[in-house]
């Protein structure tokens, strides 16, 4: 990692050193509201991964110092696009500190691997469609010889106009917090930091699917048959005839609330309650119907 720094000077950090007293920071009125109150601040695999991650470079014990700004409110908003995050952080004093952090975004020839990967695999894509990050998704890039995380810690480039020399400081520390609980709502949002937006993966996600079913030799065609028509039909129309080779298999789907997920938004209230009641249905499908209880 690496962090540009400006002049020294007494702040709402305490360094270490018993050179600067610790002070209060100023408590925003519109800052970002932490879901975690305590203990983790991620509930998904991919998030839990990111922090992980962070903490895998040593830097544990710094970014503990940001939990209680991350669930202070004082960060105040957090933009995210290609390749980069910014963020302002509400200190002691009356000018937030601005904070970037970097990533280096995958060239175009690295993200043709990573999609041609995923597009291999209709697993994917439909998780991905529905909002969730798959499970073996680092295997995808891993086949392009990248990472989906950051590798190593000089491949986060940090900066804080605050005069704290740690890298990270408590107000970068925060905003990876935040950031793990952004991931959890939307995981592509990883993507987007690696240069690619949700709407670029899921567009080309589609095209590697569509030419591949077009490039896939169709099975050889007899002549069409002749249906009879209804009127000759009539008397045996309800007959079941043979069903032994007839199957059917019915299980909970892979991809949980598919449908509610890819329609997004929805009014306040609206997405618990046909989450709640799609869950119900598929219990008692599954448990009353056909005897699984």
């Amino acid at each position: 990692m690496a962090k540009r720094r400006s002049s020294y000077s007494d702040d709402d950090e305490d360094w270490g050193w018993g050179f600067f007293p610790r002070s209060k920071p100023i408590k925003p009125k519109d800052g970002i509201q932490s879901k975690s109150k305590k203990g983790a601040f991620r509930e998904s695999w991919w998030a839990k991964r990111w922090i992980l991650v962070l903490e895998g470079y040593g830097i544990g014990t710094r970014l503990q110092r940001g939990r209680s700004y991350a669930r202070g409110g004082q960060v105040l908003n957090i933009a995210i696009k290609p390749g980069e995050v910014t963020a302002r952080v509400q200190g002691s004093r009356p000018t937030p500190y601005r904070i970037t952090i970097r990533m280096p975004r995958l060239s175009d020839i690295e993200w043709e691997k990573v999609i041609d990967a995923m597009g291999a695999q209709a697993i994917f894509a439909a998780k991905l469609l529905a909002g969730e990050m798959p499970n073996a998704i680092e295997e995808a890039f891993s086949a392009a010889k990248v990472s989906l995380f950051p590798a190593r810690g000089d491949q986060l480039i940090t900066d804080c106009s605050c005069p704290d020399v740690a890298n990270p400081c408590k107000h970068i520390a925060a905003v990876y917090y935040l950031l793990g609980e952004q991931f959890d709502t939307d995981p592509l949002l990883i993507f987007t930091l690696r240069g690619r937006t949700r709407d670029q993966i899921i567009e080309a996600l589609r095209a590697r699917r569509a030419a591949s079913a077009a490039e896939t030799p169709g099975e050889t065609q007899g002549p069409p048959e002749l249906i009879p028509a209804l009127a000759e039909q009539v008397d045996s129309f309800w007959e079941v005839g043979d069903l032994s080779a007839f199957s059917s298999h019915i299980a909970a789907p892979e991809v949980p609330l598919a449908v509610l997920r890819r329609l997004g938004k929805s009014p306040a209230g609206t997405y618990d309650t046909l989450s709640a009641l799609y869950q119900a249905m598929t219990a008692f499908t599954l448990d009353k119907v056909f005897g699984n209880d």
